[in-house]
């Protein structure tokens, strides 16, 4: 029988229906197991990478790192402190330009998707698969926010999916103000700027509620690359990007057309160096006000990321005043100590490459370099500086190439130091030149150049140099300052002249304290900022000398034996010091004896027999008893060579003590930190300022009154051209091992240490009175330029009669041989005189 075509049981595969029917349904079930058995995992997973999330609840209480800042007792903020540049700013003083700007440049849909943007990361995904690399990142700004605060920086599934799951958590708990409150103040800018504030005082120096929309559109596009799109490093990139971020806006209808096109044509004129240019962290008072916040928080970490407001009784101008005056004054001094020699040599092969690759490099810096605004001359060519390179005299090999790098490049200023090289002597011509890279060199001039480079010697005075040659050799790299600029007669080049420089090595304190309520308005404590972390005004002890003197006197005042025209014995005598149990023959600096003198020309003239046989007199006991009680704090020794000062005490504590007679004997501590307020507004320190009368009125304005006559007729005669009436004391101690002058007038207390911080002599023709006074004299010629000219007032209980100088005997008003002296009241001479005698005359040489 034939079968039935009709009626066959084969497929076209050769399996029957129910085969495939079954096969059909083994496969459905498996899909269905396998979806399962995913949906359980990534719910196993979502559970296990969901356990261990941060809490959300912690941007509720937003407490980033944000910088300590200080300001000065005027309100300026003088200094900051941080590891992150960061001033969180309320969301209400962010202007809407700037929040628009961030939402063009990083998430145009932000008020409209829910933190994750679907189609935003499917279409970077498919992008980033066609070019075989990641070409946008697809993030929002929850996302960014979200990975910034709770998530670890690196890269991987694990850290995308814990990344969506914050981003929904965030999104359901905060606003999206609140979102962009957190994110707008905790994004990095470049150049150390954390959050929009930052950002717009490191590049506009404005705070960010003042920026324009070319200001913020700018901003907004920087977070994406800092560094690529620096618009110091490289305007062109930035130009383009702030370009889309305003199509962006405009395409958004965030702004007009014409408001676009304004902020688009707007050039771009940022130097982020100029965002806080008069903040000097490095600074002495700064670094001390640090040290004190390090004492008086419990948390010393803090001080940098605490985010206190730290109210100090600094005056910025003043700072800057003291830092020039002491650089100004050690350069001097250093120029009469002699030429030392160059930074390094260079051999003509070295010197050759070195030129070579340092010319390559400023021809790349040069054109990144912003103009200076601040500068009124024209000619600002980009120079290199090697002053930072260090080279060991007994290299034997180079690296030239590393040695390059480590090379500084500067825009040219008249007035400021550069290091070059020397790349010609000429005896004939009697000039030597200096190249500074480019087209840029600098002529010497033995006359004006380098007259001062005598060999270097502190004890003896060494010969001038006759020709350019003694001083310096072709390959030697120097300091030079460039002082003129001329134009050749021969050719349209400017020829520019200059003088042969080296930093000192001496050094110098500077403190400046208002006696009335202690505030210190400016310290420095050594030689710029790369004195380092040593502060002499504060952490130096060094031998007072005859800047002690005046505490001597005063204890003696506070006898009541004792008055201004009181009689010494100037004359040369061995005493047996009962304290030490020795003898000793002490010496005047000036090796002369003036005989029977009174206590005012004792102290004018520096007289040590006199301090010695006051303090003979009246105690040593008695002496530090008074000094303390001034504000010295330091060990003094017991013994008689305290009445010349051979105490070691630091720059502070005597200026302080010199304060307590100036404010007519009341003693306070110095005042750094008035106030610190915390973060949350609390105020965690405030300064009390409660002076104690630990010393009579009477007897300050006694020991005024002579240190007056130190300035008028004695050894800082030099200080009568300030045009303000001032009190003093020099002091230079055996070999000229430290110089000091401590003045004020009733403003204002300053004092000035000088010396080697080896204590070697400075030399021997040095003495307080040249190397200290002239600092003491820039300083405060600027600082009291407009200030009213006060005396200082005597108290109630001081009055004044004429009396001749060396008997201390009564005379009539206008009898020319006559002094108005103080006195304490009922203390007067009662005796006329009745034989003339002749006015004391002074000489006019120096006497410490």
């Amino acid at each position: 029988m034939q079968d039935d075509p009709t009626q066959t049981t084969e497929t076209y595969d050769g399996a029957s229906p129910a085969s495939f029917r079954s096969r059909i349904s083994m496969l459905i079930n498996a899909a269905l197991v396998a979806s399962i058995v995913i949906i359980l995992g990534l719910i196993v997973l979502l559970a296990v990478v969901s356990k261990d999330l941060p809490p959300i609840n912690s941007l509720k209480n937003y407490q980033p790192k944000q910088a300590t800042v200080l300001f000065s007792s005027q309100g300026e903020t003088i200094a900051r402190f941080s590891s992150e540049r960061r001033t969180v700013v309320p969301f209400r003083r962010i202007p809407k330009v700037m929040i628009n700007a961030v939402i063009a440049a990083e998430d145009a849909d932000f008020f409209n998707h829910r933190g994750l943007d679907y189609l935003g990361i499917f279409r970077c995904a498919v992008l980033s698969v066609l070019q075989g690399r990641t070409v946008c990142g697809g993030s929002t700004v929850t996302q960014q926010m979200v990975k910034t605060f709770l998530l670890s920086p690196e890269r991987n599934l694990l850290r995308k999916i814990r990344e969506a799951i914050l981003t929904k958590r965030v999104e359901e708990s905060l606003t999206k103000d609140e979102i962009l409150h957190l994110y707008l103040n905790q994004i990095y800018f470049g150049h150390g700027a954390y959050g929009v504030q930052e950002a717009s005082r490191v590049y506009f120096s404005k705070n960010v509620e003042d920026i324009s929309l070319a200001d913020a559109a700018l901003l907004a596009g920087l977070p994406q690359r800092p560094t690529s799109l620096d618009p110091y490093r490289h305007p062109e990139r930035a130009r383009k990007r702030r370009t889309y971020v305003l199509g962006q806006m405009l395409r958004l209808n965030m702004i007009t057309k014409p408001e676009h096109d304004e902020a688009n044509k707007t050039t771009i004129h940022v130097d982020w160096r100029q965002g806080d240019s008069y903040l000097d962290n490095n600074n002495h008072f700064s670094a001390h006000v640090r040290k004190l916040l390090e004492e008086k928080l419990s948390d010393a970490s803090q001080v940098k990321d605490g985010g206190y407001r730290v109210y100090t009784s600094g005056d910025p101008a003043l700072q800057s005043m003291a830092s020039k005056a002491v650089r100004k004054g050690l350069r001097e001094l250093d120029k009469r100590q002699g030429w030392r020699g160059p930074l390094f040599h260079l051999e003509a092969n070295q010197l050759k490459n070195f030129r070579k690759g340092l010319n390559a490099r400023l021809s790349t810096v040069a054109p990144s370099l912003p103009k200076l605004s601040d500068s009124q001359s024209t000619f600002q060519p980009v120079v290199w500086d090697v002053s930072q390179i260090k080279i060991k005299k007994d290299a034997d090999w180079l690296d030239i190439e590393a040695l390059v790098k480590k090379a500084r490049f500067r825009r040219f200023e008249l007035g400021k130091t550069y290091g070059g090289f020397v790349v010609d002597v000429d005896d004939n011509q009697k000039t030597a030149t200096v190249d500074l890279g480019g087209k840029t060199q600098v002529t010497l001039t033995l006359r004006k150049g380098m007259a001062w480079a005598r060999k270097f010697n502190t004890f003896s005075y060494t010969k001038k140099p006759k020709r350019p040659s003694q001083v310096l050799k072709v390959g030697d790299a120097v300091l030079v300052k460039a002082s003129k600029i001329t134009k050749t007669k021969k050719s349209s080049r400017s020829k520019i002249y200059g003088s042969l420089e080296q930093e000192p090595i001496a050094q110098a304190a500077l403190v400046a304290i208002n006696p009335q309520n202690r505030e210190v308005k400016a310290l420095v404590g050594g030689y710029g900022v790369g004195a380092g972390k040593f502060n002499r005004a504060t952490q130096a002890n060094r031998q007072a000398g005859s800047t002690f003197k005046p505490l001597l006197y005063l204890s003696a005042f506070e006898t009541g034996e004792y008055n201004t025209i009181s009689p010494c014995q100037d004359a040369p005598r061995v005493y047996r010091d009962q304290w030490t149990g020795r003898s000793w023959k002490p010496k005047n600096y000036d090796g002369k004896f003036d005989g029977i003198i009174t206590f005012r020309r004792a102290l004018s003239r520096s007289k040590n027999l006199c301090s010695v046989e006051l303090i003979d007199k009246v105690g040593v006991d008695k002496v530090i008893n008074t000094a303390r009680r001034a504000g010295i704090k330091s060990d003094l020794p017991r013994s008689l060579t305290l009445g010349l000062g051979s105490g070691d005490v630091t720059p502070l504590e005597l200026v302080n003590a010199y304060a307590t007679i100036a404010a007519g004997g009341q003693f306070a501590e110095p005042v750094f930190v008035s106030k610190i307020v915390a973060p949350d507004n609390s105020i965690i320190y405030q300064h009390k300022n409660e002076p104690k009368q630990t010393i009579a009125p009477s007897v300050a304005y006694q020991a005024t009154s002579l240190m007056r006559s130190v300035v008028e007729e004695g050894t800082a005669r030099k200080v009568r051209g300030l045009g303000h009436p001032v009190a003093g004391k020099t002091g230079t101690t055996n070999e000229a091992r430290n110089a000091w002058f401590i003045g004020y007038t009733p403003e204002l207390v300053v004092g000035v240490w000088v010396g080697f911080d080896d204590n070697s002599p400075l030399g021997r023709t040095e003495t307080a009175g040249r190397a200290a006074i002239p600092i003491w004299l820039y300083f405060m010629k600027e600082a009291l330029r407009n200030a009213p000219v006060t005396d200082f007032i005597a108290p109630s209980d001081i009055s004044f009669a004429f009396v001749e100088p060396t008997s201390g005997k009564l005379v009539p008003p206008d009898n020319p041989e006559g002094r108005l002296e103080p006195f304490i009241s009922g203390q007067e001479p009662k005796e006329m005189l009745t034989e003339a005698k002749a006015p004391v005359e002074f000489g006019l040489d120096d006497f410490e």
